[in-house]
């Protein structure tokens, strides 16, 4: 940001207030001077905010990159374990099935057995019955 600084209306201005016209030249010069460091030393802040918010720009790009990498990775971590856990429900599964099917066999030879014994036993009775 460039500074606009008239030494000559400053000095003028000062010698119309009253202070000899030597003395409102040097005093002229020097604030000159001192505008003149100013407006260089604001040139030198703009350089260096903008290095910087690209030295800012640069390392959130960098982070953004890094994150999403661990994301990737965090995702496909979480997709292995997903796929083992749902393997592992399907085989606990299939197991509980085939005992399940093994107790229903196993539960219908009972019912039959139950009931041929119970068939038997009513036809003796009845075969008792009628014989005796």
């Amino acid at each position: 940001m460039a500074i606009l600084f008239d030494n000559h209306q400053y000095a003028k201005r000062l010698q119309d207030a009253g202070m000899p016209p030597a003395l409102a030249d040097i005093h002229a010069e020097s604030t000159g001077e001192i505008m003149n460091e100013l407006s260089a030393l604001n040139t030198k802040i703009d350089h260096y905010a903008a290095e910087t918010n690209a030295k800012i720009d640069m390392v959130q790009f960098k982070l953004d990159a890094k994150i999403d990498h661990v994301d990737t990775r965090i995702n496909g971590k979480i997709d292995q374990v997903d796929i083992k856990i749902n393997g592992r429900i399907d085989q606990v599964e299939a197991r509980l099935e085939a005992k399940i099917a093994d107790s229903r066999a196993e539960l219908i030879r009972w019912v039959v057995g139950v009931g041929i014994l119970q068939s038997s036993l009513l036809s003796a009775l009845l075969l008792k019955m009628i014989s005796g």
